[in-house]
């Protein structure tokens, strides 16, 4: 056999200059592909991080609404207490007034004048004398 070296053609020398700009290529593209997976391996650990800190925030936000609830549940149960407190309060003293004999007389007197008794039916009724059935005629006839 006999091997003859011949100089390479044309076609062979664009073939292997393709083929290097190829292979030049190709790793350009892997390098560039192992650029942007790292790059995307950061961005995923960061955005990991902030959805843990926005769930850090919002697991904070709902204890701060439960404990609000918490103390608004409280204030209510307190002021109805005093609601409580109060009305019974009004009461007995609505009640102490009503104990008070003098005052009795009075309020009772201060009733008829308002439904037009004389000043002889009002001294009888309450027992009171005239110059104070007189004195609460006055009084109670201008407040009408």
């Amino acid at each position: 056999m006999d091997w003859q070296v011949t100089a390479p053609t044309l076609i062979e020398l664009i073939m292997f200059a393709f083929i290097c700009f190829l292979l030049v290529a190709v790793g350009l593209l892997a390098s560039k592909i192992k650029r942007i997976t790292v790059e995307q391996e950061k961005l995923k650990l960061s955005f990991l991080g902030e959805v843990e800190r926005v769930e850090g925030m919002a697991k904070n936000a709902n204890n701060q609404h439960a404990e609000s609830q918490a103390r608004t549940l409280v204030i209510t149960r307190h002021l109805q207490t005093l609601d409580e407190n109060q009305t019974a309060i009004q009461s007995q003293i609505r009640e102490l007034k009503l104990q008070d004999p003098s005052l009795r007389l009075y309020q009772r007197a201060a009733e008829l004048v308002k439904q037009g008794a004389s000043i002889d039916e009002i001294m009888d009724a309450c027992d009171i004398p005239r110059a104070e059935a007189e004195m609460l005629m006055t009084v109670h006839r201008n407040q009408s």
